[in-house]
């Protein structure tokens, strides 16, 4: 395995996990509302959403899409985002006022007021050390630039002063001044053991799909060739997880799926990702056993799984494929009471009972029963 195919591998699964996937769902039934005063369309691709209560939600997708609801998808609003960069993740800190979204090319946007205004801060984080330090490719021009800004494709928000992004080149963007400064880093992990040098350029840097901070000294990230790192010093320095997951099923470490998202909470974590790939711990991250998802059509990559309050667990995918697990029991088909085709990007809960899905062709759902019920939402 030599560079050029890593680098080839590297932005297919980019592309893979967030962009259209699959043919347009079907939904027959659902009247969309006149042109005129339509928010959302069929060509609508969303990636990320977050909760502001149990009634409103923010949604943000591709072309710098950014929707508001108050009342639970009844109604939406557009806001100016400002930018047509694809935004592919939100966070708000605990105050629910102060927030940021990242997306393509190290775009940051941050609000102060509960996502009603958004603006850009000015944060360009190049994808490898020489680019920093020199600020970018002084010889750059329309049609060679040795010096592109890394895609963010993850956001994880700490406090009003302090988030964490993740992305391509296994690049750290992190503020710790409420966004006034960024700074950008390759995530090094420590060395366990002596490596092969395929082994060494995954080690090195592979692309980084997701973040979670339970606090300010410990988070996970998850991403590419099935890495799953830890921080206990709050970013300090990161130790690798993933080796308990090497068995009869995957023998060699490179083999591990890519890995799409992390969810943590107390010490039940699960990831998600390639070949319909579930994995748990039940000892805070440490080790990791693999979940069967017990439908065996479902091999399409999971992108996001959600630990629900009351310990149930939805995961969802390319392909509309969701899978659900009852508190304390195993995942089998999650039932959404519909035919879903396209990708599902994101499932987030609220709490207990309000519950989102985001993903392709415009396709936002929610639940205000923990899932037994789900309504398509198009405004």
């Amino acid at each position: 395995m030599n560079r050029i195919d890593l680098s080839g591998r590297r932005w297919a699964l980019a592309f893979a996990a967030l962009a259209s996937l699959s043919v347009a769902a079907c939904h027959g039934n659902e009247d969309w509302e006149p042109m005129a005063t339509q928010k959302i369309y069929v060509a609508d691709r969303f990636y990320d959403l977050v909760m502001l209560g149990p009634k409103e939600a923010i949604v943000i997708g591709y072309d710098g899409k950014l929707l508001s609801t108050a009342d639970m998808g009844a109604s939406w609003n557009v806001i100016d985002s400002g930018t047509e960069a694809a935004l592919y993740s939100i966070d708000m800190a605990p105050d629910k006022k102060t927030g940021w979204i990242v997306g393509q090319e190290s775009t940051i946007l941050r609000t102060t007021d509960g996502g009603k205004s958004w603006q850009r801060q000015d944060a360009k984080m190049y994808m490898n050390d020489e680019c920093r330090e020199q600020g970018g490719d002084p010889e750059a021009t329309e049609e060679s630039n040795k010096c592109p800004l890394a895609p963010l494709f993850a956001l994880s928000v700490i406090d009003e002063n302090n988030a964490i992004a993740v992305g391509d080149r296994s690049t750290v963007a992190r503020t710790t001044d409420g966004g006034k400064t960024w700074t950008a880093t390759t995530l090094k992990p420590t060395l366990t053991e002596e490596l092969d040098e395929n082994a060494m350029i995954a080690f090195e840097d592979p692309v980084l799909y997701d973040v979670q901070f339970v606090d300010g000294q410990t988070g996970f990230v998850v991403g590419e060739f099935g890495k799953i790192m830890k921080t206990t010093d709050g970013g300090k320095s990161w130790t690798e997880k993933q080796s308990s997951l090497v068995g009869e099923e995957y023998i060699d470490i490179m083999d591990l799926p890519t890995f799409f998202d992390v969810e943590v909470r107390g010490n039940t974590a699960y990831v998600a990702g390639l070949d319909g790939r579930v994995a748990t711990s039940n000892d805070g991250g440490e080790s990791w056993t693999w979940v069967a998802h017990n439908i065996k059509e479902y091999d399409a990559p999971f992108y996001s799984v959600a630990l629900v309050p009351d310990g149930s667990v939805w995961a969802v995918g390319a392909s509309g494929q969701a899978v659900y697990a009852p508190p304390g029991g195993p995942l089998g088909k999650g039932n959404l009471g519909t035919q879903v085709n396209n990708w599902i990007r994101e499932v987030k809960f609220y709490d207990e009972k309000v519950g989102w899905m985001v993903g392709g062709f415009g396709f936002i759902m929610n639940t205000n029963d923990g899932g037994k019920t789900w309504f398509r939402r198009i405004g």
